[in-house]
């Protein structure tokens, strides 16, 4: 082979490795359960159906397990729409997450704690607000206590802080259910919507194609 011929070869094959390089990092890493943890996301070993519920949307549609089941995946938020500080840092996170993921089915709820106050006209110029595919859950606050204690999510009396802002201290975790309405696990702590997403992407090809996660290449994870 010729000089001319060998630094071709190399250059084409330089040039291969760069771009298999870039396409690898691109797709949707296949997280193991510790990778997951350090990334935020803590999975249930085992999953648990949510026992029916009836409440209601912010376009006054019923909201039931069935509407889980339309999606492959669904983030679920307890807060509310007055909440001055953890509620819209989740949402913006939820938003973020949105546009990183880019994957159809999959929905984002906000769960309203506070039924008294968040209309669903109130509920649904709060979410949408953050994005328009955003809805707000609203019912019976004892339906609502009860779902949320079933999710491991509670809250305590509403009262108002020095600055006279109605606050409700709640459970800060954002649940992830699939779409057979099984909890199959939460992200807690502290927020990044990088990681999460990369973490939904790992769970939407574990879940509905190898049930298992292993890791298929080098990934750094973030702190």
């Amino acid at each position: 082979m010729s000089k001319t011929s060998l630094t071709i070869l190399l250059f084409a094959t330089t040039i291969f490795l760069g771009f298999y390089s870039m396409y690898r990092v691109s797709q949707p890493r296949i997280l193991s359960e510790s990778e997951m943890l350090v990334n935020g996301f803590v999975e249930y070993g085992e999953y648990e159906e949510l026992r029916d519920f009836k409440l209601t949307d912010h376009n006054g549609n019923e909201f039931t397990n069935e509407n889980l089941k339309q999606n492959k995946l669904n983030f679920l938020y307890f807060g509310y729409t007055s909440c001055p500080t953890e509620c819209p840092v989740m949402m913006s996170v939820m938003r973020q997450i949105y546009d990183k993921i880019e994957v159809d089915q999959v929905q984002y709820y906000l769960i309203s704690f506070d039924p008294e106050i968040d209309t669903k006209e109130r509920l649904k110029a709060y979410v949408t607000g953050f994005n328009p595919a955003f809805i707000g859950i609203t019912g019976d606050q004892p339906e609502v206590i009860k779902l949320g204690y079933q999710l491991g999510v509670e809250k305590l009396a509403p009262m108002e802080n020095h600055m006279n802002q109605r606050i409700i201290s709640h459970t800060n975790h954002l649940i992830v259910v699939n779409q057979d309405a099984e909890v199959i696990g939460i992200f807690r702590g502290h927020f990044e919507s990088s990681n999460m997403a990369l973490v939904s992407k790992c769970l939407l090809r574990t879940i509905y194609k190898l049930h298992i996660c292993n890791i298929q290449a080098p990934l750094l994870l973030l702190g």
